[in-house]
């Protein structure tokens, strides 16, 4: 059997979209909602769609790590998709995850494509390299900017692949988990809060006890993307994805390496504040906005006398 979850935080009419989806692409599939003390209709819309379908309601925001490990403690199946409420399932895209996870007892993920509106890859979705204290100085530096193809860079030529091939780190917006695997790893680390890098932990985690991890590109999912950043203030999204990236590298790379992420972090965050002057890197912000939350950001990591947040 296979269960899905889907941890929501003020999605609005995106997770009716996704649980239609679900009924229509995903028909015996168990759904687990975990709601993080929503303050928005989503749940409405929730209630209102019939199936295999159950609404944990959390009286706070736990995060979407720990989010995650209360929808599949509360599953039924062996196997786990862990699903974005920005993403709609296409046809067969759930056939295809499931028959990379059973087509080897080393496989322990597999990953889907994320594609837009008009069906096509989302490149900057797609399955990642580990990060290195390299990739952070070059994607800090605006290298990946000026120089996209650097050898440095996480990125990984999947926007063409048609075969189902091992990766790093797949998109974590549609992500299918064999609940053994999860067992063995403890699930998703929920110090990574509220958001970002728990996938990449998880993923490494994997990895380091064994565990293969697959990319099927014939899994599709269409993805509206960018939700929470836009629920969250600059500022706060910035200190919360740095603080995650920092302790990520503390987890395991040790606190040389997390010292050295941090001095390239806020080096970058003042790279950007300055350039914010000419131009606004942040669409809709104006100059000043929008340098004040790099510069504010850097600030606070500038302040950290460990590398470990």
């Amino acid at each position: 059997m296979i269960s899905i979850v889907i941890v929501n935080w003020n999605s609005g009419s995106l997770l009716e979209s996704c649980l239609r989806s679900l009924r229509q692409h995903a028909e015996g599939c168990e759904v687990v909602i975990v709601d993080n003390a929503s303050t928005d209709e989503s749940l409405k819309f929730a209630a209102e769609i019939k199936g295999d379908r159950s609404i944990i309601r959390m009286d706070r925001n736990v995060g979407f790590a720990a989010g995650n490990n209360r929808g599949w403690a509360a599953c039924r199946g062996d196997a786990i998709l862990f699903l974005n409420p920005d993403t709609e399932c296409l046809p067969e895209s759930i056939r295809f995850l499931e028959g990379a996870l059973e087509a080897d007892p080393a496989i322990w993920a597999v990953g889907g494509r994320l594609v837009g509106a008009e069906n096509r890859t989302q490149i900057q979705y797609n399955p990642r390299r580990f990060p290195t204290i390299s990739s952070v100085a070059a994607e800090m530096m605006l290298l990946d900017e000026i120089w996209p193809s650097h050898p440095w860079s996480c990125a990984s030529s999947t926007e063409e692949t048609a075969a189902v091939i091992d990766v790093d780190q797949p998109a974590a917006a549609c992500l299918m988990v064999k609940r053994s695997a999860l067992e063995a790893i403890g699930g998703f680390d929920e110090d990574f809060f509220p958001a970002w890098f728990e996938d990449v932990d998880l993923c490494r985690r994997i990895h380091d006890q064994g565990g293969r991890i697959q990319f099927e590109p014939r899994a599709r999912f269409l993805h509206r993307g960018g939700h929470s950043v836009a629920l969250m203030q600059r500022q706060d999204f910035l200190e919360v994805f740095h603080s995650n990236q920092i302790r990520y590298f503390h987890k395991h790379h040790g606190e040389r390496a997390a010292s050295r992420v941090k001095r390239w972090i806020v080096c970058g965050l003042r790279l950007r504040g300055a350039l914010s002057f000419i131009y606004p890197l942040v669409p809709g912000w104006s100059r000043l906005n929008s340098a004040r939350s790099f510069f504010n950001a850097a600030g606070t990591f500038s302040q950290l006398r460990r590398g470990k947040p």
